[in-house]
């Protein structure tokens, strides 16, 4: 598998969450950054924030998709594009990279470069963690829900009378 190939070159812990799914907590930046490989072979780094600036959600791609208003798309479905994209909920905002598929066996040249991509990955949360955090209203007092679903519902209670 091509995540646990490129363990080695990676400053920081990363650690097996089963099915393919991995966190990744780098040495240089506060984020953690989820890596997931999909079926064809390709490779799914993303972060994702409530948008209060209250902190990290570690819910996978598809329940966040799912859990928020947003489109469910799948991202075997999206372009071969390195580019940063965003999805944006009612209560996050998740950033992520799609790498393009790898061979079985990666090369020592490939497997450093993947490595310093998830690096600067991390940096990028990292930077986007902080606008987040400066974005969040002083009077904000509360605590970060570990729980994505937990958020949402919160959300929408407090912000029943709108409906």
């Amino acid at each position: 598998m091509v995540i646990e190939q490129i363990q080695a070159n990676l400053s920081g812990d990363l650690r097996p969450m089963g099915g393919g799914k991995y966190l990744f907590y780098p040495d240089s930046s506060p984020v953690i950054v989820q890596l997931e490989a999909l079926e064809n072979d390709r490779l799914l780094m993303y972060c994702s924030f409530a948008r209060d600036g209250s902190g990290l959600f570690l819910a996978s791609f598809m329940t966040l998709l799912l859990t928020e208003d947003v489109g469910a798309i799948s991202p075997l479905a999206l372009p071969v594009d390195t580019a940063l994209c965003c999805v944006t909920g009612s209560v996050s905002q998740t950033y992520f990279r799609l790498m393009p598929a790898f061979a079985a066996h990666l090369s020592d040249t490939q497997k450093k470069t993947l490595a310093a991509t998830c690096v600067l990955f991390a940096e990028e949360m990292r930077c986007k963690s902080t606008e987040l955090i400066d974005a969040r209203p002083q009077s904000d007092e509360r605590l970060p829900s570990c729980n994505l679903a937990d958020f949402r519902i919160a959300h929408l209670m407090e912000n029943l009378d709108e409906a």
